[in-house]
């Protein structure tokens, strides 16, 4: 199996001619537009500086927003997209230029792509008759790979007679059935349902199980990413925001844009002031005075922090009623079996709380309450970097 080595890899596209001769009308003012991607002298950049050492048999999850550059890194991987600059090394091999079928690399896309005239073992055995095996080597491997997936009874059916998460399958069964050294997902769940969904997630930890290759699997779905990657990486605007363990990246986030696309629902931020007291770092916000967890006093300790205004970072599951606090009024409660939701407003801010469903405490619309949380659940971020006040990086 391989190993990958992304170092520096940038994917620029070049401006179409429309777009370097379009000038603003004389007398007109310029039209003002919210550009995410860096774009240069060169053209558009969709993915900048990205840096990575993937190990063998390792399971990666690139997650972000629509645009972020995930895709078109995995594109680059394939072959089916150039490197515009930097080096990429599969197995120890610069693969810059290097053919998409002799990078022994397999991918699995969004929309299936499977023949629709042959059947599912024909298709499954198509790209060992394009290597020119021998027709015995072609039915044990597709049969192996069928039966890995559970799909030999449907060996003899066609595409249209199969189920979204049957053809899924088949398109996995298709890419793993000559064994390679990394197998690529492009969002190969996003067109199921969400039940379906849930299946075959549970599959591919199976399938991984299973099979001995390197995994590079992209998404949007925050949930597929925790649950599926030994790491993820989280891209917004063509740059890597952080890289780590799923539990590392949730519990750990490098800056607000993390925190807030990582966990669901989504973190809640208050405004709040980072203050000291004798040689402790205390957050004050609005009626809540909390002193900082042991860990987060030393890593700002060592960094010197100062008393700033800061926005604070809170996850539902962390704030919880009490006797005083942030004071909030509740607008919503939803009940969620053995939770409840509360939609509640904090100085004109909306944030969630998830409470227990103890079936004592009725919360209703109009209901105040007031809100804190310990020192180990709190979130430091910079006002004006919008990084994580605990780290350098």
């Amino acid at each position: 199996m391989a190993g990958l080595v992304l170092k520096d890899i940038m994917k620029i596209y070049p401006l179409s001619e429309d777009q370097k001769k379009k000038k603003t009308k004389k007398g007109e003012p310029k039209e003002e537009k919210k550009v995410n991607l860096q774009i240069t002298d060169e053209g558009v950049v969709a993915v900048q500086q990205f840096n990575i050492d993937i190990k063998d048999k390792e399971f990666i999850v690139l997650v972000g927003p629509s645009g972020c550059g995930k895709s078109t890194t995995l594109r680059m991987i394939a072959g089916l997209e150039d490197i515009s600059k930097g080096e990429l090394y599969i197995d120890g091999r610069l693969v810059n230029d290097v053919e998409p079928k002799d990078r022994d690399i397999a991918m699995v896309f969004q929309s299936y792509a499977l023949y629709p005239h042959m059947t599912v073992y024909e298709n499954m055995a198509y790209p060992l008759r394009i290597a020119k095996l021998p027709k015995d080597v072609v039915d044990q491997k597709v049969r192996e790979a069928a039966e890995i997936l559970d799909i030999t009874q449907y060996l003899d059916r066609k595409p249209r007679n199969l189920s979204g998460g049957q053809r899924q399958r088949v398109a996995i069964g298709r890419a793993i059935v000559r064994k390679p050294k990394v197998l690529l997902m492009d969002e190969p769940l996003s067109n199921l349902d969400a039940k379906l969904r849930n299946q075959m997630r549970a599959e591919i930890i199976k399938l991984r199980q299973r099979i001995d290759t390197t995994f590079i699997y992209v998404t949007h779905d925050q949930t597929e990413a925790m649950t599926l990657g030994d790491r993820i990486v989280v891209m917004k605007d063509g740059f890597i925001q952080q890289i780590g363990t799923p539990q590392e990246v949730f519990n750990h986030p490098r800056n607000l844009f993390v925190a807030g696309f990582i966990g669901s629902p989504q973190m809640n931020y208050f405004d709040a002031k980072l203050t000291k007291k004798g040689d402790k770092y205390v957050v004050v916000s609005g009626g809540a005075e909390v002193e900082l967890a042991p860990a987060k006093q030393k890593r700002l300790s060592d960094l010197n922090v100062p008393e700033q205004d800061i926005i604070l970072g809170v996850r539902p599951d962390h704030l919880v009623v009490a006797d005083k606090g942030l004071k909030g009024t509740v607008d919503v409660s939803e009940l969620m079996g053995a939770s409840e939701h509360l939609h509640v407003t904090v100085d004109w801010n909306a944030c969630i709380v998830i409470v227990p469903n103890n079936g004592a405490d009725h919360y209703y619309s109009g209901k105040e309450v007031l809100l804190t949380f310990n020192g180990s659940s709190a979130h430091c971020f910079s006002k004006e970097t919008k990084k994580n006040l605990e780290y350098n990086d």
